[in-house]
């Protein structure tokens, strides 16, 4: 038997210890708070909101209040209705909270007006309709800007204003990594807002800000930093208003709803009968996080300015968040500029690492003749000057700011910014495999009204250098083609086959035409109008079928916000209905791919009382499982409300997996796309039930493309980040997407060069009737191959993956040969004989590998890219210290050489 009662003796002794130090670092701090008149309360009744976003973390959270010596009252976010459900609280916590909705944040500004105090930490209400954002700027005066790159340390300001607020050394933790968190820059909202912590060595940037009503913590508390940090600014925090902190309750304990055993294979259900495959198999491990209660929106929604309103004549103080802006934002579009510059320029450029040979190669290649379109482009001075322009400013800019000539600091900011837009690189070819991709929609495919008028549409396509179409096949319940399972072909294509015509045209032209199909979004009012039909008409398939439908918490049929109608995907027979449509068009058309779009459940939210999912399969089924009827449970229910979201969520990755296996068994070269939404995993499975990463994971989908649209590329950027990552995507490629509806030509270049920039597949464009001439003619110039090129097209990714890697890596060689001809290559004498030698030997591996795929030259393959990877970051030590951006964008297109080797693995080897 364990010694139990000693480790029990340890474990109090260490949180005794802790308090006591703990408290010590409180006390130095109180003096920060010494800074607003705030009312005392008799005794501190603090309430901590839990909501989806913070209970994956929330025995943490709670373990710490307990271990500090905190006492709390638990409230769920979903059940603040109104004041009174705050009773008795009047200091409340909102740790690490995303999203809110606007009828919890006008609680929170009634119950604020009362007399209570907030308390906050983390990026709160990131995710949050715009109104309420500026609600919460004012309330907590200040907002989350951005999060820092790695751990840092908050440390308590010597002074604020003219009052002191002297700290000891006592503050920060004697072990520094203890005191690092990671954390994000907090920017204030008004002149009342008082920095009292900043980030160390980030130039005064605001770690933690407070008002007379509010502390804001600029770090996720309780989940990824320094318990004596937490505490610390907690209890200073708690007690800046006077009172003392009550007892805590005992420490809590973990409980997790487990997710039933996986199945040894995928099957598909009779119907009528439950469909109890579990999701362990296609989810994560461990239970699903409580529900998220905020308003789940488009990836079309804005949140984000296109760049930074910064006006140039202003003489205003720059502070040094918005210095730290300035610098971000003109780095960063410097370096596109220069990736799309270099891209372009090294297109014709012969491999060449040898620094005595590579100038002539470089200067033989660019005095021979051949078509324009051939040849790079010449560096025009204005090019030259924007670029210069812009480094000149970044150098001087620090200097500007110390001598206070904040206006002119703006305006040589402004001009650069400027002048690097005006000159944009817009030509030269850009070579290197990639996914280009397009959405070609149904519109554009009715007003062409016949095979020859489609022929204009791919012509101009095929000019493009678009290698990939996803053609609009099934939408609103309507095939694009005479269908034999369908009831009905769209009236407005009746008479012919688009279908038949879009293959037939594509393949002629060298380019693959996937099948783009509405899985669960069966009707569309939008369409309705279209057609001449009423705006209530469900479709042809719930008209003929209406116990297929998917049913709201109020027994609606048809969305009130977006106006569809939707299958229920629990519906055994719905399933079977599109799993036949996609076989037909499979069987009877040479399709290349399958792209699942509507792959997910209608829009909901759980804290308005707007849920989806009770058709009739689907509460039947439920019951079984669980003996309750959905219709009579909440998010209050807990546990039983998690598992009627598990139950949802598992119909859309099962019939993923159904798919999958439809298409893999009898039409194995078929590629398996998704179109998604990018939002957090969590929000993801509460709103719509699409948890895409692990159809990625499981490799049952072979490309996905999230609806990355923005309008500017900052934006852009913040939201696909995070979803390239290896542990995201498993072994399937990725390319994010551009919508160019209301895009300036010039921002809709950057975006394009942004994904570009990022470990990626390639990128794919929102929609065909959205292309202008001048997009056509950037395509054209850079991306078309001339008419009476012999050349072959490169390799698409997700057809010839170890080939891809192959012709990526060479482009990349290409890149650097011709910044070392140029002498733009800052890399020592050793180590370019070191990065030629590694790369040459890495470069024949890949080739190897694409001329001849199997597991042993995979093998040498990824050793020698790791190995080069390692490596890469040392070689470039010097060029990086310039080029920072640069480089980390040739260590991503490194990164995605290891994400096509994962992908071949599967599909070149694994499926002989």
């Amino acid at each position: 038997m364990p010694d139990v009662c000693s480790q029990a003796q340890k474990t109090r002794f260490f949180i005794f210890l802790q308090r006591v130090l703990i408290g010590t670092l409180a006390s130095t701090l109180l003096n920060l708070f010494i800074l607003f008149p705030s009312p005392s309360f008799a005794e501190v009744v603090l309430g901590v909101v839990r909501s989806s976003e913070n209970s994956p973390d929330w025995v943490k959270i709670t373990t710490r209040l307990w271990e500090s010596g905190i006492a709390y009252k638990p409230i769920n976010l979903e059940e603040i209705k109104s004041t009174a459900d705050l009773a008795g609280v009047n200091v409340l916590f909102l740790p690490n909270i995303e999203t809110l909705t606007p009828a919890q944040i006008k609680v929170l500004e009634a119950w604020a007006s009362q007399g209570g105090r907030l308390i906050a930490s983390g990026p709160v209400g990131r995710s949050s309709p715009a109104l309420v954002r500026q609600s919460l700027r004012s309330l907590l005066g200040a907002y989350w800007a951005f999060p820092l790159t790695q751990r840092a340390t908050p440390q308590a300001r010597s002074r604020c204003r003219d009052i002191a607020c002297t700290t000891s050394s006592n503050w920060v933790p004697t072990a520094q990594q203890n005191a690092s968190v990671l954390g994000g820059v907090l920017i204030p909202a008004d002149a009342n807002s008082q920095t009292v912590a900043t980030w160390k060595d980030s130039s005064g940037s605001s770690a933690a800000i407070a008002t007379d009503r509010a502390t804001y913590l600029g770090w996720r508390w309780g989940s990824d930093g320094s318990a004596n940090v937490d505490t610390a600014w907690l209890r200073a925090s708690i007690a800046r208003w006077g009172g003392t902190i009550g007892s805590p309750a005992a420490p809590p304990t973990a409980t997790a709803t487990p997710l039933p055993n996986p199945p040894s294979r995928v099957t598909r259900n009779t119907p009528g009968s439950p469909r109890s495959t579990p999701l362990s198999r296609l989810s994560p491990s461990g239970a699903l996080p409580d529900p998220v209660p905020a308003t789940f929106t488009d990836p079309s929604d804005q949140s984000a300015p296109a760049g930074l309103d910064v006006q140039a004549n202003s003489n205003k103080p720059i502070v040094s968040i918005e210095a730290y802006l300035m610098r971000q934002e003109l780095t960063n579009l410097l370096g596109r500029f220069e990736s799309a510059l270099t891209a372009a320029n090294s297109a014709n450029t012969p491999v060449n690492l040898n620094a005595a040979t590579a100038p002539q190669l470089v200067a033989a290649s660019n005095s021979a003749g051949g078509p324009a379109a051939s040849r790079p482009p010449v560096l025009q001075s204005s090019r030259t000057g924007a670029i210069a322009s812009a480094r000149q400013v970044l150098q001087t800019f620090d200097q500007l700011l110390q001598e206070q000539k904040y206006a002119e600091a703006r305006k040589q900011w402004v001009e650069a910014r400027q002048l690097l837009w005006q000159n944009y690189p817009k030509e030269g070819q850009r070579v290197g495999a990639e996914i280009r991709a397009v959405w070609l929609d149904r519109g554009t495919i009715v007003a062409a009204r016949s095979e020859q008028g489609l022929a204009s549409v791919f012509d101009r396509l095929a000019a493009a250098g678009i290698n990939t179409v996803f053609f609009e096949t099934l939408n609103a319940g309507y095939t694009i083609y005479p269908s034999q399972v369908a009831p009905q072909q769209n009236p407005l294509t009746v008479g012919w086959d688009p279908l038949a015509s879009a293959v037939k045209l594509a393949h002629d032209r060298g380019m693959e035409l996937h099948a783009w199909v509405w899985v669960f979004a069966a009707g569309n009012k939008r369409h309705n109008t279209l057609i001449g039909k009423p705006s209530s008409y469900p479709g042809p398939v719930l008209s003929a079928h209406p116990q297929w439908a998917n049913i709201d918490n109020k027994g609606r049929t048809q969305n009130p916000n977006d106006g569809k109608f939707y299958l229920d995907p629990a519906n055994p027979e719905a399933r079977n209905y599109v799993l036949q449509i996609v076989s037909e068009i499979a069987n009877n058309y040479k399709v290349d791919g399958v792209q699942l779009d509507y792959i997910r459940y209608p829009f909901q939210d759980d804290n308005a009382n707007f849920t989806y999912g009770y058709g009739i399969a689907a509460r039947q089924q439920f019951r079984q499982l669980t003996g309750a009827d959905p219709v009579n449970i909440s998010p209050r229910d807990g546990s039983l409300w998690r598992q009627w979201v598990e139950f949802k969520t598992n119909q859309i990755n099962t019939f993923v997996a159904e798919v999958s296996q439809l298409l893999r068994q009898n039409y194995p070269r078929t590629i398996l796309s998704v179109a998604v939404f990018p939002h957090p995993e969590s929000q993801r499975i509460y709103k719509i039930q699409q948890n895409w990463e692990v159809w990625a994971r499981q490799g049952i989908v072979d490309l996905i493309v999230p609806m990355t649209y923005a309008l500017d590329t900052n934006r852009l950027q913040r939201i696909t980040e995070p979803l390239v990552k290896e542990q995201m995507l498993g072994s399937a490629l990725i390319s994010p997407s551009v919508k160019l509806l209301t895009l300036p030509e010039v921002v809709a270049i950057d975006q394009i060069q942004a994904l570009r920039d990022l470990p990626t597949g390639g990128y794919a464009i929102f929609a065909v009737e959205s292309i202008s001439s001048a997009m056509q003619g950037f395509f054209n110039r850079t991306q078309g191959r001339p008419v009476r090129s012999t050349s072959a097209a490169e390799p698409i990714p997700y057809r010839q993956p170890f080939a891809a890697a192959a012709s990526r890596y060479t482009a990349l060689k290409q890149e650097w040969s011709f910044l070392l001809a140029n002498n733009q290559l800052r890399v020592s004498e050793s180590e370019l004989k070191v990065l030629e030698s590694r790369s040459d030997e890495l470069a024949q591996a890949l080739s190897k590998l694409a001329a001849n795929p199997s597991t042993e030259s995979l093998a040498t393959a990824k050793r020698l890219l790791r190995s080069f990877q390692s490596q890469f970051q040392s070689s470039m030590r010097l060029h990086s210290a310039e080029n920072s951006y640069q480089v980390q964008t040739w260590q991503n297109r490194l990164d995605s050489l290891d994400m096509l080797l994962r992908y071949g693995e599967r599909m070149e080897l694994n499926r002989r």
